[in-house]
């Protein structure tokens, strides 16, 4: 064999390997691909869950306040015990009112969070795309 021919047959295998892991690279790029999908898929959906439940946690705390103003508004003719008492239970539901309220602040950071999140995973799954898709 001569020193072209054993040239050849390097070169041959050099571009073999090469589109071997270019093939290797492309499977990799399209399942990272799919995977930042359905994390995206997953993030929108926590996203909207957490939505739902600071929704639900400031209308729990209005109606809290609501019922606060009432109770307050009925307790003006009782007696010093029930006023005693009602106030025990104003203490309790200004806890609720400001648990509910941290609570509320919670879900909106988590969506904060899960938002950036989801809006970076969308900027790479692009970016890997426009790179697959030159």
């Amino acid at each position: 064999m001569t020193e072209q021919q054993l040239l050849t047959l390097f070169v041959g295998i050099i571009a073999i390997c090469m589109v071997f892991i270019t093939m290797v690279i492309v499977l990799i790029g399209i399942n990272s691909m799919k995977t930042m999908e359905k994390a995206q898929e997953f993030m929108s959906h926590l996203q909207n869950e957490l939505s739902v439940l600071s929704t639900k946690a400031i209308l729990t705390l209005h109606e809290v306040n609501g019922l606060l103003g009432q109770f307050k508004e009925e307790t003006k003719a009782l007696s010093d015990k029930s006023k005693l008492s009602l106030h025990e239970l104003h203490d309790l539901i200004s806890y609720l009112h400001d648990e509910t309220k941290e609570l509320a602040l919670k879900a909106s950071n988590g969506i904060a969070k899960v938002t950036i999140g989801s809006l970076a995973i969308g900027a790479l799954s692009q970016f890997l795309k426009k790179k697959n898709n030159p």
